[in-house]
């Protein structure tokens, strides 16, 4: 049930973090796997090294996901590679600081552009493929607990996400009954090198809000994002599942 042979997979933001222990763990189940990287190519060569030792197709390359056209370039190439695209994981984001009275214009629409217009670009572009080759696909969206009770100093980077799980629920409406699953997985607090810094300024007092006692690895957000991919997720539709050890109880 967890063997993804013959199946492609195109994960954003693959090259390092939560990312790349996708990319990594759908490697070792069988999958083909794209993904993009920004800026740093030493990352994506050395995991897309570290993946074709499982014997598995890897294809990556740089993608600003905040240009369609970078996107709809990309996206060619890894069908090109592939033949098809199977499962899109929208991984991709960025979380910066911004108090509301000094963030800037500027700041406001790089984490739109980056998390929101990003998602959306590589959905729209996955799709139109989906059911022009009658697909019947899956998507993942990666989403945060910010996005379902707010975040301060981060309004930017919560309104995104908070926009994800609404386009989550939208699109698994919409492409539902055309075989098309979508969800969502909601991650907490995980240790990469987005979040390094406040957990080694506020590492303590974090897992004291966390039930567990403990911060998630990134592998703990692969797991269940491969979970919603396979097939005993099959009459999943619409769902957020929340990753986080407990720290935020959603009804």
């Amino acid at each position: 049930m967890f063997g993804f042979e013959n199946k492609h997979v195109l994960v954003t933001g693959g090259s390092r973090g939560i990312g790349a222990a996708i990319v990594s763990l759908f490697s070792k189940l069988g999958a083909g796997v794209a993904f993009n990287y920004n800026k740093n190519i030493r990352a994506a060569e050395k995991l897309a090294g570290e993946c074709q030792k499982f014997g598995t197709q890897i294809f990556f390359d740089e993608c600003d996901i905040r240009d369609y056209h970078e996107v709809e370039v990309f996206t060619k190439k890894a069908i090109s590679q592939f033949g098809e695209i199977d499962i899109l994981i929208n991984n991709a984001g960025i979380w910066e600081y911004g108090a509301i009275d000094k963030m800037t214009v500027d700041d406001w629409r790089k984490t739109i552009q980056t998390n929101l217009d990003g998602t959306f670009y590589f959905t729209r572009t996955i799709v139109k493929h989906m059911l022009e080759k009658g697909i019947k696909g899956n998507i993942v969206n990666i989403s945060s607990t910010a996005g379902q009770r707010g975040e301060p100093y981060h309004s930017h980077y919560a309104a995104t996400k908070g926009a994800i799980i609404a386009f989550t629920k939208s699109l698994a409406a919409e492409l539902g009954p055309k075989g098309i699953r979508v969800n969502c997985v909601a991650p907490g607090w995980v240790k990469t090198d987005m979040s390094k810094e406040a957990l080694e300024k506020e590492g303590a007092e974090i897992i004291a809000d966390i039930p567990l006692g403990f911060i998630g690895e990134p592998e703990d957000i692969a797991g269940p994002v491969i979970f919603l991919a396979s097939n005993l997720a099959r009459y999943i539709n619409g769902e957020i599942l929340n990753v986080n050890g407990g720290n935020v109880l959603c009804a």
